[in-house]
């Protein structure tokens, strides 16, 4: 398989940036811009975050979309694409939302080489929210393959979160809680356990692989329950908070190409709390994030 030039990544990178800075959305790249391996995938997803200029300030791990298969997939999550709850989420294009979990952290999450527990997670943990997770593609069809959805930023559209989850979280998330999705007059969308604890070791894990998280980056864990249904939802999971959602936009692309995109040299500003680099997924030294 032919490597990206530099010329290609940074191609196929403005491509995407004038995809989420436009609203217009892409049909698949040309052979000379495809990423083939998720190798050249990384590549694009870095080049891409500099084309936009938002800080990445932590890891979300997210299901593939559907048609294709393989286990879920870590991507980067911007500062400007956490938003707090209740609201009306921005227009996106193909939006799936599904129950997440937000967990920002005290303490550092190093890339050792021993697994982590649930127990040992909980304990680097500042704050733990609800959320919904709700995934966009830049794609006019969606992700052809693996490699455009992981230079795609794995599908991140918006996380929607609520207030942090109140004294006695840490026990609580040690077992399974049940979690409910209400939609219009009260009507039971959807009912299921998550596994809290087993969620945030999947994304410690995730993180684990790509380097160190440090004190004030966040996790996300999406995909926690199928996909949720259009309109106003309420996500409530048992003694760990909710949050809602007053509507969804109805998808927003328009196939074809977009104009120039905006200048995105003033990135989102947000206090220094992260000192460390996050290289595999650009985590920016300086992007701190107050979540509470």
């Amino acid at each position: 398989m032919a490597r990206l030039s530099a010329e290609a990544v940074q191609g196929a990178a403005r491509c995407l940036a004038e995809a989420i800075t436009s609203g217009d959305t892409l049909a698949p790249f040309p052979e000379e811009f495809a990423p083939t391996p998720p190798a050249q995938a990384r590549r694009v997803a870095v080049a891409l975050r500099g084309e936009l200029g938002l800080p990445t300030v932590g890891l979300r791990l997210v299901r593939l979309p559907e048609g294709i298969a393989g286990p879920k997939v870590a991507g980067p999550i911007l500062a400007a694409r956490l938003l707090h709850g209740p609201i009306v989420p921005p227009p996106l294009h193909r939006p799936v939302g599904t129950a997440a979990l937000v967990a920002q952290l005290a303490r550092p999450l190093p890339a050792r080489a021993r697994a982590w527990t649930a127990r040992e997670v909980a304990s680097r943990l500042a704050s733990l929210h609800a959320a919904i997770d709700i995934s966009a593609s830049r794609y006019t069809a969606g992700p052809p393959d693996l490699p455009c959805f992981m230079a795609d930023l794995a599908g991140l559209g918006v996380v929607v979160l609520g207030p942090p989850a109140r004294a006695g979280w840490q026990d609580a998330s040690a077992t399974p809680r049940a979690a409910t999705v209400e939609a219009g007059e009260g009507t039971a969308a959807w009912r299921g356990p998550i596994d809290v604890g087993a969620a945030l070791v999947e994304a410690a894990e995730a993180a684990r692989m790509v380097g160190d998280l440090p004190a004030g980056a966040v996790l996300v864990a999406a995909s926690l329950s199928p996909p949720l249904p259009e309109g106003p939802i309420t996500l409530g999971i048992s003694r760990l908070g909710k949050v809602s959602l007053l509507g969804r936009q109805a998808s927003c692309g328009r196939a074809g190409p977009g104009p120039t995109p905006p200048d995105a040299s003033r990135p989102l500003q947000a206090g220094p709390r992260l000192r460390r680099t996050f290289r595999s997924i650009g985590l920016n030294r300086s992007a701190g994030l107050a979540l509470q």
